[in-house]
């Protein structure tokens, strides 16, 4: 699965660095030594090949920002968790929520040139870049959406071989805190790597999927939800592909055709 993550997105530390990506800011003071020379220099480089077209350079500049919201918020990590995979794999629905990196990047200040060689979405297969946003305003939409589909989204995450109580469970503690802190979200594909913790940057907290975080009720709906629909017996098939309810009128399996 993709190593890919999601991140509290604080517009104060993108317009840091985008000003430092355009040679005139600096990065948070959070990050230092080194790395806060290499991030650097990488979002300089990137902005100027963005700007002469070039796609690598632009995803140069997505990464990087990934890096950085790393290192000054806590990053949700689940393989395979981006809001690009939920679009793609779990509810389309929010695609209604997600806007394109170069948005984000003009409103901080980047020049147009070098954001429309953006990508809009995460390239699952390519790594080491950022994509799509949700905006802090469109966090309780976006919570709402996972509670009203939590039962479809549940099912999906079970065809997908996903464990769905700790991943369900973990996208809705991503927007818990997106809420509680009135953040946005931001997501990014190898930004945090397990296997080569040096690769990332000192301080980057990584929250994970745990079921024991969370809450009860929560937990045993989606653990009920991810129950296998319970087939009609013989006699309820022989009646009409459905067992009668009280009122009389078949009474059929969630998402069985009418």
């Amino acid at each position: 699965m993709e190593l890919t993550s999601i991140h509290l997105l604080d517009l104060e530390v993108v317009r840091a660095y985008v000003e430092t990506a355009n040679g005139a800011g600096e990065l948070p003071a959070t990050l230092q030594g080194g790395w806060r020379d290499r991030l650097r220099e990488a979002a300089i480089a990137g902005r100027a090949r963005a700007t002469a077209g070039e796609e690598a350079g632009a995803n140069a500049l997505t990464y990087g920002l990934g890096q950085v919201l790393a290192a000054v918020q806590p990053t949700f990590f689940h393989p395979g968790l981006s809001l690009t995979a939920w679009e793609a794999r779990i509810d389309r629905g929010v695609g209604m929520l997600m806007r394109p990196p170069a948005r984000l990047f003009i409103d901080a200040g980047l020049d147009v040139a070098a954001a429309r060689a953006m990508p809009i979405r995460l390239d699952l297969s390519r790594g080491m870049m950022g994509g799509a946003f949700i905006p802090a305003r469109l966090v309780p939409d976006f919570e709402g959406l996972l509670e009203s589909r939590l039962d479809r989204s549940v099912r999906r995450l079970v065809d997908a071989e996903l464990d769905p109580v700790a991943v369900m469970g973990l996208m809705f503690e991503i927007a818990a805190e997106a809420r509680r802190t009135g953040l946005g979200l931001y997501e990014a594909i190898d930004v945090v790597m397990p296997d080569q913790p040096d690769a990332m940057l000192p301080g980057t907290r990584v929250v994970v999927a745990d079921r024991k975080r969370i809450e009860p009720a929560l937990r045993k709906r989606i653990a009920v939800a991810a129950k296998p629909v319970k087939k009609p017996g013989l006699l309820a098939r022989m009646l009409g592909r459905g067992a009668r309810s009280g009122n009389g009128l078949a009474s059929y399996p969630e998402g069985e055709q009418r």
